[in-house]
Order: structure tokens, then sequence, then C-alpha cells
């Protein structure tokens, strides 16, 4: 049974959502999603919201929230960062969609196997996300990370992943326009 960080507070209705609630559609997209998935995945929804931003929901299957919080911390331990986070899940991700939305499933163990062998990633692409991210931070008057320039792993677990907002576990962030 997958296991959904969010639960559905109320049955989603069959017709038009008029209230502008978008959350609770969204949510039984992800619910749907995960319920397509095998144990132990992580499953990605990228969801355009009406003012241009992306809002990225986030859920495990069954086994799945333990599973890929020991991949972070194996991933960290290693000294894995943002680079090596982007390749591996890129290399493991089977995308669809459903409407606008875009749901990537990645498959744990799959992962679990490239961070215990330590993959890095291409340097050059590295270095080249350096370059970026030290640019955006000049162009927005921050000082750049320090060396070697690109943050540490991201995650792919709940503990790394889960922001707080009203006391609800919820994986939302806003790219674009937010």
């Amino acid at each position: 049974m997958p296991v959904l960080t969010v639960p559905p507070t109320t049955t989603v209705p069959s017709g038009p959502v008029l209230s502008g609630d978008r959350r609770r559609v969204e949510l039984a997209v992800v619910d749907d999603a995960l319920c397509a998935e095998d144990p132990e995945v992580l499953v990605r929804a990228d969801v355009p919201q009406p003012d241009g931003s992306v809002r990225l929901y986030a859920a495990w299957t069954d086994g799945g929230g333990p599973l890929a919080d020991h991949i972070d911390r194996v991933a960290l331990a290693r000294g894995l960062d943002a680079w090596s986070w982007v390749e591996i899940l890129t290399h493991s991700a089977r995308t669809t969609h459903r409407g606008r939305i875009e749901v990537r499933a990645h498959p744990l163990r799959q992962i679990l196997a490239d961070v215990e062998r330590g993959h890095r990633g291409n340097e050059e692409y590295r270095a080249g996300l350096a370059r970026l991210l030290a640019d955006d931070a000049l162009r927005a008057g921050r000082p750049p990370l320090s060396a070697p320039g690109v943050p540490a792993w991201v995650g792919v677990g709940p503990l790394l992943w889960h922001r707080y907002l009203g006391g609800d576990p919820v994986v939302e962030r806003h790219w674009l326009g937010r």
C-alpha cells in the first residue's frame, strides 16, 4: 500500500473544482501515481501553477521512506553533492505525464547502488554548474558557495525533503515566480 506523505483530508470531487483549491486535485494525482508503483520508489510530481511557478510533490511507496533516508546518510557520508544527485536521479527516472503534470518515479534500490559505488557524475558538468551558481550569486548580490561551489547532496528521503508548513509535513518547493 503506497504511503502519501500528506493524506488528502477530503474526497476529491468528480466534477470541476469550483473553490479554486487546486491542492486536493494535485494530491489526488500524486496518490494515483503512488498506487501505480512498486514498493521502495520515490515519486516526484511537478505541478504547474497558474502564476507560472511549479509546485513539486514527493512521496514514497511502501518501504521507500526509510530506504531513502538510508541512501541520504550514505550519500552524505561519501561526500556526494548536488551534481551527483542530478545525474543519479536522471539515470533512474521513469517519466510519465498526467495532463500537464510530470511524474517521475525513481526506484530507490537503483539509486542506492549508484550511491554505494560512489557515482560522482561528470566533472566538466559539475564545474559548469558551479560557474552557473557563482554567476547567479553574483547577480543577486549573495556570496558564492564555498569550494567546490556545488551544494551538498539534495536528498531522496523524507528527512531531507520535508518542510513543515502549519504542522503538516509537506514536500512542496516552488520554482519560478515564487
